[in-house]
């Protein structure tokens, strides 16, 4: 009787940990996917804000910054 009693409580015990266990493993799986995610978009606003900029050596003194634009989008004023 009181083998089954701590057999209980052992067992008890086990299922609590393994509950915490996945409960932390399931926050901590959902903070990577939110910083993974958080990554992408950082990238993609990169690549958004860098589209069509392309940079040509100057004279040696540095870079200039030029955009390169398609066809349909030249104004000629």
């Amino acid at each position: 009787m009181f083998i089954l009693q701590l057999l209980k409580l052992v067992l008890f015990i086990a299922f609590i940990y393994m509950l915490y266990n996945l409960i932390r493993f399931l926050f901590g799986l959902g903070r990577a996917l939110r910083e993974r995610r958080e990554a992408e978009e950082k990238r993609a606003r990169q690549n958004i804000r860098e589209d069509g900029r392309r940079f040509h050596p100057g004279n040696g003194r540095g870079r200039k910054e030029t955009i390169e634009l398609d066809r349909d989008q030249y104004k000629v004023e």
